[in-house]
């Protein structure tokens, strides 16, 4: 596993991307370096465990590929999130971040160089070190046991220990772990309250670039430590794919790593321009939601719009198989396959077919695991036994004969 590994970015969640921007800009000096909008969640769960609309914009002081960025991540359709007490800060450089926050009206703590920004983030505001661009310092998190974080960061994923500066300097016993002096770095805190580990709702991610992810992964897996995502590769149409794996260590912290080449061809820096008329006709950054439109579905598809109701019309079905179509009336290849959706549903009637519109049954996509669609469940007296995700025809198909059973004659 002895290879360059680098930090990339951490991912917070938002409840206006505006909002979030305006302090961004106005009093940490950072600026959009891209904007992508999604119809439908992240495969690798980039935007947490949400099936809906939402966006990523990459916020920094310069191209990825040198500094250090944060991901705001944006799911349409909710106006914030429960905050645990993972997240201690985000220490940058930026003395003058003090002042304009004061200025600005948001709330600080001089004696510890605090600043608190929207959605309960804190930034702590450290002394620059003589000769050093990047701005960011460290990514202040707690955790419960030290030694025990400490092993795995250092001794399992290769970071080295580096010494406090005064101006990182804390109450409680932290150490500062990174993958090269001169890189951000993880301030690992174990904070003397008593208290465990919450990552709520908004709880993030810290990335890193490496040159490949297969070995990281092997040696996680074979240290029996958490992966919860193997090796994936993202497709991005009109870029470059990219392969990641999604990890977690001792307390929960979720890791992913990204192989090198491909990402930073991606990350290229394209200095966005948010279109704000669009995303407010999506009723996003508090405006009001658009009016929702159900998807469209022949008289053998049911659907199901709560958890309660899904399980009541699932546990009606007795033996009969279930089929699960996961949709949303904003997805093209939902669409697509409307229609191939209802023959099936006519061809192997021994089946109950239930369409979920993640759009208005966000509860559902949630409690299914489902961050993107279209997505196919099949389940056999209450047990899942078949899970797809895409709109090909011949896939389905194969899928539904292989675990309905053959097609009614």
């Amino acid at each position: 596993m002895d290879q360059k590994r680098r930090a990339l970015h951490w991912v917070i969640r938002v409840g206006s991307l505006r909002t979030y921007l305006d302090f961004a800009s106005d009093v940490i000096g950072l600026r959009v370096l891209r904007h992508e909008e999604f119809d439908s969640g992240c495969e690798a769960t980039c935007n947490g465990p949400y099936g809906g609309a939402w966006s990523k914009t990459m916020i920094g002081t310069g191209p990825e590929e040198v500094t250090f960025a944060m991901e705001i991540t944006y799911n349409y359709g909710i106006n914030g999130y429960s905050f645990g007490n993972d997240l201690q800060y985000l220490a940058l450089a930026v003395p003058s971040a003090m002042r304009r926050a004061k200025a600005l009206g948001y709330s600080v703590d001089e004696a510890k160089g605090i600043i608190h920004g929207p959605d309960n983030y804190n930034f702590r505001v450290c002394e620059p070190v003589p000769g050093r661009a990047e701005q960011f310092a460290a990514v202040g998190l707690r955790v419960s046991d030290l030694e025990r974080s400490k092993a795995y960061w250092c001794g399992l994923l290769g970071m080295t220990e580096l010494p406090v500066p005064p101006s990182l300097a804390t109450d409680d016993p932290s150490a500062l772990v990174s993958f090269g002096d001169g890189q951000v770095a993880l301030q690992l805190i174990q904070v003397s309250d008593g208290q465990a580990v919450e990552h709520s709702e908004s709880g993030g991610r810290i990335a890193f670039a490496c040159e490949s992810v297969p070995p990281i992964h092997e040696a996680v897996s074979a240290a029996g430590h958490t992966v919860l995502t193997p090796p994936l590769t993202l497709p991005t149409p009109g870029k470059a794919d990219v392969v990641v794996t999604i990890l977690a260590d001792p307390d929960g912290y979720e890791i992913c790593f990204v192989e090198d080449v491909a990402f930073y061809q991606l990350a290229e820096p394209l200095y966005d321009v948010v279109d704000w008329a669009a995303r407010t006709a999506r009723g996003g950054d508090g405006a009001p939601p658009p009016q929702h439109e159900e998807i469209e579905h022949g008289p053998l598809m049911d659907s199901a719009a709560t958890v309660d109701e899904l399980k009541a019309k699932m546990d009606a079905a007795g033996d009969r198989p279930v089929v699960l179509d996961f949709g949303a009336s904003w997805c093209k290849k939902c669409k697509k396959i409307a229609p191939f959706m209802e023959e099936q549903a006519a061809s192997f009637s021994q089946a109950k077919f239930i369409l979920i519109d993640i759009a208005a049954a966000e509860d559902i996509a949630m409690e299914y695991d489902v961050s993107a669609v279209p997505r196919v469940l099949v389940y056999r007296g209450g047990e899942k036994v078949a899970d797809y995700a895409g709109s090909t025809e011949a896939d389905l198909r194969r899928l539904l004969s292989e675990n309905v059973g053959g097609a009614a004659a």
